[in-house]
């Protein structure tokens, strides 16, 4: 595939944020740059087996990460830089296939803004991956022929003499591309995962409670598990209605559940047993943690227990949240001492405070998330919410294929 014909899109990407390039950082020759996303997808995998071999049930989510289940341009045109004779061509995943090894060994994903905010879809999820079928088709006959047409379409005109007009018009133009990018790549997912019997869930922030009415009603519609909210962009505290579909079911697999609770940081609850307190009287089906109770507080295996039930009695999944791309200085394994750059891991600092973009291929780092896994485990919690996955994008913005 021809650099000039996907270039387009690749540009469209939606970093990961970071304040900036590391210090003294020199862009790599073009062929020397790492294939980012498998990097991220050989993680994956790596810690899902391991869960999984230790227990069979054991439930893995994934949260953002869409480029890693379907094949996308960036990559073909990376394995034409590696590759540019075509020697290994017939060996190729073709471009729109799955990675069936990782979709095999994920129970889920989970889609930020499917419902609300700038990406969010208007019309069912089967009527746009119809559409997007459709014209993926099309596209491919016209490739036959000799005619490349970009995935995403951009506008041309019409053209004004007023240069603030313009401005405004190529802002309003790229925001558009962005959109139609960001959900094309979406849709990929969720059709390759909902094909194989995998849960979609979506996170959504909405500008008011009664927008956030209709996530759910959509999800509903969508086979999609929605968790929607207004004023908590942090998910650092539980709504005060209650839970979607609520019901008195025993649920031990996420493809079972009418509802979740994603609860990513306990900083709000005064104790550690105020917190755990709080998800006990709860009827949530699907309950995602973190490990601790800001930050230093360990949650142990009693607290998992107690978490396990409902309210109502039945028991319920609770899984604990895993940052893959991010390292935090308030976390158990930070030490005295590290800063962006030692150990080399922490390869940038993040805008998050405390936080640092990672190296997902450093052995080091491999080896801190595998006893980080290991750990969740012991505690006794059902599954995992592998989060912080789509920091490959940040690399790819700083290591463009385009030189």
């Amino acid at each position: 595939m021809k650099i000039s014909v996907v270039l387009a899109a690749i540009l469209l990407a939606t970093p990961a944020l970071a304040l900036d390039k590391p210090r003294d950082w020199i862009p790599p020759p073009i062929q020397t740059i790492p294939n980012h996303r498998e990097m991220t997808r050989e993680v994956i995998i790596e810690l899902a087996t391991y869960a999984k071999g230790r227990k069979k049930d054991f439930t893995v989510l994934m949260r953002g990460g869409v480029e890693l289940v379907v094949k996308g341009e960036r990559e073909a045109v990376w394995e034409d830089i590696q590759d540019p004779y075509g020697k290994e061509f017939e060996k190729r995943l073709p471009v729109g296939n799955a990675f069936r090894p990782l979709v095999k060994l994920l129970d889920g994903i989970v889609v930020d803004g499917l419902y609300c905010g700038p990406y969010r879809f208007e019309r069912p999820l089967v009527q746009e991956i119809k559409e997007r079928k459709e014209l993926d088709a099309q596209l491919a006959r016209e490739r036959k022929q000799g005619i490349h047409r970009q995935p995403v379409p951009i506008p041309v005109g019409p053209f004004s003499n007023d240069p603030a007009e313009e401005l405004r018009k190529a802002a309003e133009v790229k925001e558009k591309q962005l959109r139609a990018e960001h959900q094309r790549r979406a849709l990929y997912a969720v059709d390759a995962l909902q094909s194989e019997g995998r849960r979609i869930l979506s996170v959504d922030e909405c500008a008011s409670a009664k927008e956030a009415e209709a996530p759910f009603r959509n999800g509903d519609r969508d086979r999609v598990l929605a968790f929607a909210s207004a004023g908590n962009p942090g998910l650092d505290h539980m709504p005060k209605a209650k839970p979607h579909r609520e019901d008195a079911q025993p649920i031990t697999a996420v493809t079972a559940a009418r509802n979740w609770l994603p609860l990513l940081k306990l900083d709000r609850y005064g104790t550690r047993d105020e917190f755990v307190r709080a998800i006990e009287d709860s009827n949530y089906d699907v309950v995602v943690v973190d490990v601790a109770h800001r930050g230093a507080d360990s949650l142990v295996k009693s607290d998992v227990y107690r978490m396990k039930f409902k309210k109502l009695g039945p028991p319920r999944l609770v899984l604990a949240v895993m940052p893959l791309g991010r390292a935090f200085d308030w976390r158990w394994y930070w030490k005295k001492g590290w800063e962006a750059g030692n150990p080399p891991f922490l390869f940038a600092l993040d805008e998050e405070p405390g936080a640092f973009i990672t190296d997902i291929g450093s052995p080091d780092w491999r080896k801190l998330l595998s006893k980080y896994l290991i750990g969740i485990m012991d505690l006794g919690f059902d599954g995992v919410m592998l989060d912080d996955v789509g920091t490959y994008l940040w690399f790819e913005d700083l290591m463009p294929l385009d030189k």
